[in-house]
Formats: C-alpha cells, sequence, structure tokens
C-alpha cells in the first residue's frame, strides 16, 4: 500500500499543465487581436473617425500581449508544475516573472477600464453632466487603484530581492491577502462601469426592443466580470509552499480577463456594422431592391466623427445616382452625439449651431451604436432656433 501511495505521489510531482496554460494564452490574444481589428475596420467602414478610446484600447491590447508574453515565460520556468520538481535557477526566474506579471496585468486592466469609460463619454456624455462625472469619478479610483496595488507589488517585501529569492532574510506581506485585495475592488469597480451604460439607455425615448438590444450589446461585455470573480475564486487554492502549481490557474486567468476586457470593451462599438451588414444582407435575401425602383439611399449608420465628411461622402452618392438617372431622394438627415451632417429642412438665420436641426424639421440622431433619436428644432420665445 505505502508502495502504491509513493508511486501516486510521484505521478502527482509529475504533472505538467503547460500545454493547457500555453494554448489558452494564445487562443485569446488571437481573439482580442481579432475583436480589435474589427472595431476599427467598424469605425472606417461607416465613415467615422478613430477616437481616443479606439487608440486607449490598442495601447489595453499591447498590454495583454506583454501580459501574454510574461504568462508564457512562466511557464518556460515551471508555472503549472509542482515547485519541487524545478531546478533553483527556474524557480528564482519564475518569481520575477510573477513580479513582472502582477504589474503588467493591473496596467492592462487599467486601460482597458480607462478606454471603454471614454466610450461612453463618446456614446452618452452629451446626455448628462452627471453620467459624465460619474465616468471621471470612476476612472479617478481605478488609477488611484493602480497606483496602490502597483506600489504593493514593487514593495511587498523588505528587502525587494526576496520577493524572488524566498530564502533570503527579511519580511514579506501575505501574498494571498494582497491578490484578494487587488480583485475585490477590480471587481466592483465591473459592476459599477457594467451598469453605467444601462440607466442611459433605459431612460431614451426608444422602442423597447431598440432598448433591449443595446442593453444585451453592453451587458455582452459583463464576461469579463465572469472572468474577474472566477480568477478571484482561483486564487483561494494559492499556496506559497508550492506558487508555481497553485498559482497556475490563477495568472492564466489574469490573461483571460484582459483579453475578455479588450473584447467586451470592442462590442458596443460593432453594433453599427453588424447592424449595416445584417440590413444589407436582408435586403439581398428579400430581393426587395431589385424589384423596387425606388433608388433612394438609406440611412446610414454612423459612429462618431465629423458631420461634415459624412454630409460630403453623401453629396457624392447623389450625384452619382443622378448621373444614372435614378429617382434620388434626399437621405434621412445623420448626425453624431454632438452636430448634424445633413438637414431636411432649412437653417434657422442666427442660429448659434449650424448643424441643429431649424425649427420644425425633424432630424434622425444615430450615435456610436447606431441608436437613432428623432430630435426636432425647436423655437425660443423670440423666435430663435433653440
Amino acid at each position: 500500500m505505502s508502495v502504491m501511495t509513493s508511486l501516486q505521489a510521484r505521478d502527482r510531482l509529475d504533472d505538467n499543465r503547460g500545454g493547457e496554460l500555453k494554448a489558452t494564452t494564445t487562443v485569446l490574444l488571437i481573439l482580442a487581436t481579432i475583436f480589435v481589428a474589427l472595431r476599427f475596420w467598424a469605425r472606417s467602414y461607416t465613415a467615422g473617425r478613430y477616437g481616443k478610446d479606439d487608440w486607449m484600447m490598442v495601447v489595453a491590447l499591447v498590454v495583454v500581449f506583454a501580459l501574454g508574453a510574461i504568462n508564457h515565460a512562466e511557464i518556460a520556468h515551471g508555472l503549472g508544475r509542482h515547485v519541487d520538481t524545478l531546478p533553483t535557477g527556474d524557480v528564482i526566474t519564475f518569481f520575477k516573472c510573477l513580479l513582472a506579471h502582477e504589474c503588467i496585468y493591473i496596467t492592462a486592466v487599467l486601460f482597458v477600464k480607462l478606454s471603454v469609460l471614454q466610450m461612453y463619454l463618446r456614446i452618452f456624455g452629451f446626455a448628462s453632466r452627471g453620467f459624465k462625472i460619474a465616468a471621471i469619478i470612476i476612472a479617478g479610483a481605478n488609477i488611484a487603484w493602480w497606483i496602490s496595488i502597483f506600489a504593493v507589488c514593487i514593495f511587498q517585501c523588505n528587502p525587494i530581492r526576496k520577493a524572488w529569492l524566498p530564502w533570503v532574510e527579511g519580511t514579506c506581506i501575505n501574498l494571498k491577502a494582497s491578490f484578494i485585495g487587488n480583485a475585490i475592488p477590480n471587481i466592483l469597480t465591473d459592476v459599477v462601469m457594467l451598469c453605467m451604460p444601462l440607466r442611459q439607455v433605459l431612460k431614451m425615448r426608444l422602442p423597447l426592443a431598440q432598448k433591449l438590444s443595446v442593453c444585451f450589446t453592453f451587458l455582452l461585455g459583463g464576461f469579463v466580470l465572469f472572468a474577474s470573480i472566477y480568477r478571484f475564486t482561483t486564487l483561494m487554492q494559492f499556496d506559497t509552499r508550492d506558487t508555481t502549481w497553485t498559482l497556475a490557474t490563477a495568472c492564466t486567468w489574469c490573461v483571460v480577463e484582459g483579453a475578455c476586457g479588450v473584447i467586451g470593451g470592442c462590442l458596443p462599438i460593432l453594433r453599427p456594422l453588424m447592424l449595416k451588414v445584417s440590413h444589407q444582407f436582408g435586403n439581398l435575401t428579400s430581393g426587395e431592391a431589385a424589384q423596387s425602383g425606388d433608388k433612394s439611399l438609406p440611412p446610414e449608420v454612423v459612429t462618431i466623427g465629423r458631420a461634415e465628411d459624412m454630409a460630403l461622402r453623401e453629396e457624392r452618392e447623389l450625384q452619382g445616382l443622378k448621373k444614372q438617372g435614378g429617382n434620388c431622394k434626399p437621405p434621412t438627415a445623420i448626425i453624431t452625439s454632438t452636430s448634424l451632417s445633413k438637414e431636411t429642412g432649412p437653417r434657422a438665420p442666427g442660429s448659434k449651431n449650424e448643424f441643429l436641426p431649424s425649427a420644425g424639421t425633424r432630424a434622425t440622431v444615430q450615435n456610436d451604436m447606431g441608436i437613432t433619436i428623432q430630435q426636432t428644432g425647436l423655437k425660443k420665445e423670440n423666435g430663435s432656433v433653440a
């Protein structure tokens, strides 16, 4: 019996999860890259300009790739294997990588969240001053979280080198408690940020079906919250006596969480592209375009950008159709969250904003997500356009 127990113990010591950890890391990095590429394609396809949130998401993707590279280095030096089977050199290198892993992970999370908050401001910032203030407060909380956790990571041991040389004399903080303290504020801000856009969407004067569709798009980004919570549960398995084995899942799920954050942050931006593609596919399958002699232009689904660029594009399309002898109708007015690209009526004289609809005219407002809102020009008491 003792021989069997000894053999089983030896088999457990020889366990190696490196293959599955590498595969998980690589697949998530590829998926994150695909979604960022689709995000930029959606921007260019809908004639919108790239915004700060787009470039910040690129930075987040680069940091997530750095996190993935560190995770691969950790796997090469023992992550997913029992520490008793590793040579001393691998153990030292692993702990150095682990220190870098902690710092890069929180940096990736920070940039993902700042990008998402910037996107929220582009989509909803015009609607409420309170929403802007809330977004700034959440951004400040995330930056403060990053600074504090970064300092804890660097100075977790005294002397600092004890973090990768455990046998050196000195003291270290409770690493498990540190990981848990890192995760809880991260999860709380995830919950708050997931709820922020839902309230704004529900306040909009939209058909119920469209509200539910937009809310669902934002909720799809909630799987990063699931990743955060699951990573938190894996931290409970951490044991300092076998760090390379007990932290294997948690370290890899740091990459999963970062990649899921990038993917979730891109989904709302892809909605206009999905609507446009589904609309065109529906026209092809129904054959309505072939049966109808009306060649009027459908409303464009746009992302944020210069309204003038959209107007010039529409004008060129109209001129091209007129040369073909088609029966053209003026396109529906398209605006961003702050400006009109085309009007359905004449501009009001003396209007402060030349892109606001004139009194008595209606315009179709579409923001970054293709959310359509009807806006009517209003009159002040003196007769000017509000």
